[in-house]
Protein backbone atom coordinates (compact mmCIF):
# COMPACT_ATOMS: atom_id res chain seq x y z
CA UNK A 1 0.00 0.00 0.00
CA UNK A 2 2.37 2.16 1.11
CA UNK A 3 4.86 1.76 -2.03
CA UNK A 4 1.82 2.54 -4.17
CA UNK A 5 1.18 5.87 -2.51
CA UNK A 6 4.98 6.70 -3.17
CA UNK A 7 4.54 5.59 -6.73
CA UNK A 8 1.55 7.80 -7.54
CA UNK A 9 3.70 10.47 -6.09
CA UNK A 10 7.38 9.48 -8.05
CA UNK A 11 4.87 10.04 -11.32
CA UNK A 12 3.00 13.13 -10.65
CA UNK A 13 6.43 14.83 -9.80
CA UNK A 14 6.96 13.86 -13.32
CA UNK A 15 4.00 14.60 -14.35
CA UNK A 16 4.69 17.95 -13.14
CA UNK A 17 8.10 18.43 -14.45
CA UNK A 18 6.62 17.36 -18.19
CA UNK A 19 6.93 13.82 -18.69
CA UNK A 20 3.68 12.06 -20.60
CA UNK A 21 2.61 8.83 -18.31
CA UNK A 22 -0.27 7.00 -19.08
CA UNK A 23 -2.30 5.67 -16.51
CA UNK A 24 -1.51 2.01 -14.73
CA UNK A 25 2.27 2.90 -14.95
CA UNK A 26 4.84 2.48 -12.29
CA UNK A 27 8.04 4.15 -11.59
CA UNK A 28 10.00 2.64 -8.81
CA UNK A 29 12.15 3.61 -6.16
CA UNK A 30 15.79 4.86 -6.76
CA UNK A 31 14.91 4.89 -10.76
CA UNK A 32 16.43 8.35 -12.16
CA UNK A 33 15.27 10.55 -15.15
CA UNK A 34 17.02 13.17 -16.20
CA UNK A 35 14.78 15.56 -18.76
CA UNK A 36 11.29 14.23 -17.59
CA UNK A 37 10.12 16.14 -20.55
CA UNK A 38 11.70 13.99 -22.82
CA UNK A 39 9.90 10.92 -22.02
CA UNK A 40 6.56 9.18 -22.58
CA UNK A 41 5.30 5.93 -21.05
CA UNK A 42 2.92 4.16 -22.60
CA UNK A 43 -0.13 2.33 -20.94
CA UNK A 44 0.37 0.02 -18.16
CA UNK A 45 4.39 0.06 -18.74
CA UNK A 46 6.94 0.32 -15.61
CA UNK A 47 10.38 0.96 -14.96
CA UNK A 48 11.55 -0.93 -11.60
CA UNK A 49 14.11 -0.08 -8.78
CA UNK A 50 16.91 1.99 -9.77
CA UNK A 51 16.38 2.53 -13.57
CA UNK A 52 18.36 5.59 -15.16
CA UNK A 53 17.30 6.80 -18.19
CA UNK A 54 20.22 9.81 -18.83
CA UNK A 55 19.12 11.54 -21.70
CA UNK A 56 19.78 15.64 -22.44
CA UNK A 57 17.48 18.59 -23.50
CA UNK A 58 17.34 16.62 -26.81
CA UNK A 59 17.46 12.92 -26.10
CA UNK A 60 13.92 11.11 -25.59
CA UNK A 61 12.97 7.88 -24.26
CA UNK A 62 9.89 6.27 -25.31
CA UNK A 63 8.51 2.82 -23.56
CA UNK A 64 5.14 0.94 -24.94
CA UNK A 65 2.17 -0.84 -23.57
CA UNK A 66 2.75 -3.39 -20.91
CA UNK A 67 6.23 -3.20 -21.23
CA UNK A 68 8.99 -2.90 -18.35
CA UNK A 69 12.64 -2.17 -17.78
CA UNK A 70 13.63 -4.77 -14.29
CA UNK A 71 16.03 -3.55 -11.56
CA UNK A 72 19.15 -1.55 -12.70
CA UNK A 73 18.12 -0.84 -16.49
CA UNK A 74 21.23 1.90 -17.96
CA UNK A 75 19.80 3.86 -20.72
CA UNK A 76 22.45 6.36 -22.06
CA UNK A 77 20.69 8.50 -24.24
CA UNK A 78 22.62 11.91 -24.79
CA UNK A 79 21.12 13.69 -27.29
CA UNK A 80 19.64 10.47 -28.77
CA UNK A 81 16.82 8.53 -28.89
CA UNK A 82 15.35 5.27 -27.56
CA UNK A 83 12.49 3.57 -28.63
CA UNK A 84 11.28 0.63 -26.82
CA UNK A 85 7.89 -1.01 -28.13
CA UNK A 86 4.62 -2.84 -26.77
CA UNK A 87 5.00 -6.36 -24.61
CA UNK A 88 8.61 -5.44 -23.92
CA UNK A 89 10.71 -7.76 -21.24
CA UNK A 90 14.01 -6.01 -20.29
CA UNK A 91 15.72 -7.85 -17.61
CA UNK A 92 17.87 -6.91 -15.01
CA UNK A 93 21.18 -4.75 -15.02
CA UNK A 94 21.09 -4.59 -18.92
CA UNK A 95 22.86 -1.36 -20.90
CA UNK A 96 21.52 0.53 -23.33
CA UNK A 97 24.13 3.26 -25.06
CA UNK A 98 23.37 6.18 -27.55
CA UNK A 99 26.13 7.24 -27.04
CA UNK A 100 29.44 5.03 -26.54
CA UNK A 101 33.75 5.30 -27.53
CA UNK A 102 34.74 3.86 -30.43
CA UNK A 103 38.11 3.21 -31.87
CA UNK A 104 38.23 4.10 -35.68
CA UNK A 105 41.23 6.17 -36.55
CA UNK A 106 44.25 5.04 -34.81
CA UNK A 107 45.73 8.69 -35.26
CA UNK A 108 43.25 9.95 -32.46
CA UNK A 109 42.87 9.28 -28.59
CA UNK A 110 40.65 6.53 -28.14
CA UNK A 111 38.79 9.20 -25.49
CA UNK A 112 38.02 11.47 -28.46
CA UNK A 113 36.52 9.11 -30.11
CA UNK A 114 32.68 8.19 -30.13
CA UNK A 115 29.94 6.66 -31.90
CA UNK A 116 26.47 7.79 -31.53
CA UNK A 117 22.80 6.22 -32.68
CA UNK A 118 19.14 5.81 -31.67
CA UNK A 119 18.33 2.25 -30.66
CA UNK A 120 14.92 1.42 -31.28
CA UNK A 121 13.71 -2.05 -29.83
CA UNK A 122 10.13 -3.38 -31.52
CA UNK A 123 7.19 -5.44 -30.05
CA UNK A 124 7.17 -8.98 -27.99
CA UNK A 125 11.23 -8.40 -27.44
CA UNK A 126 12.47 -10.23 -24.08
CA UNK A 127 16.19 -9.32 -23.28
CA UNK A 128 17.44 -11.20 -21.00
CA UNK A 129 19.74 -10.02 -17.84
CA UNK A 130 23.16 -8.20 -18.10
CA UNK A 131 22.78 -7.26 -21.79
CA UNK A 132 24.32 -4.73 -23.55
CA UNK A 133 22.63 -2.80 -26.36
CA UNK A 134 24.75 -0.44 -28.60
CA UNK A 135 24.44 2.79 -30.63
CA UNK A 136 22.33 2.39 -33.92
CA UNK A 137 20.99 -1.12 -32.89
CA UNK A 138 17.23 -1.79 -34.30
CA UNK A 139 15.77 -4.70 -32.71
CA UNK A 140 12.36 -5.65 -34.49
CA UNK A 141 9.30 -7.40 -33.49
CA UNK A 142 9.36 -11.15 -31.38
CA UNK A 143 12.64 -11.74 -30.56
CA UNK A 144 14.66 -13.08 -27.97
CA UNK A 145 18.27 -11.91 -26.48
CA UNK A 146 20.07 -14.40 -24.60
CA UNK A 147 21.58 -13.03 -21.14
CA UNK A 148 24.99 -11.75 -21.46
CA UNK A 149 25.07 -10.87 -24.67
CA UNK A 150 25.79 -7.94 -26.55
CA UNK A 151 23.99 -6.14 -29.56
CA UNK A 152 24.98 -4.16 -32.27
CA UNK A 153 23.45 -3.46 -35.69
CA UNK A 154 20.24 -4.69 -37.36
CA UNK A 155 18.85 -8.03 -36.27
CA UNK A 156 16.40 -10.26 -37.89
CA UNK A 157 12.40 -10.82 -36.35
CA UNK A 158 11.71 -13.85 -35.12
CA UNK A 159 15.19 -15.16 -33.87
CA UNK A 160 16.66 -15.66 -30.39
CA UNK A 161 20.12 -14.27 -30.34
CA UNK A 162 23.16 -14.57 -28.24
CA UNK A 163 26.83 -13.90 -27.40
CA UNK A 164 29.51 -11.33 -27.65
CA UNK A 165 28.68 -10.43 -30.43
CA UNK A 166 25.00 -11.59 -30.52
CA UNK A 167 24.46 -14.41 -33.39
CA UNK A 168 21.27 -15.89 -34.20
CA UNK A 169 20.79 -19.20 -32.66
CA UNK A 170 17.65 -20.64 -34.00
CA UNK A 171 14.53 -19.51 -35.16
CA UNK A 172 11.69 -18.65 -32.87
CA UNK A 173 8.41 -21.34 -33.57
CA UNK A 174 5.02 -19.46 -34.06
Amino acid sequence: MIQKIFNRIRINIYRIKGAKIASKCAIYNGSEIRHPSRVHMNEGSVLYKSVSIMNDSNGSFSIGSLSHVAPFGYFLIADRSIHIGNNVAIGPFCAFYCKSNSYKDQNKKFTEQYSAADISIGNNVFIGSHCVVLPGSVVPDNVVIAASSVVKGILESGYIYSGNPAVKVKSIQA
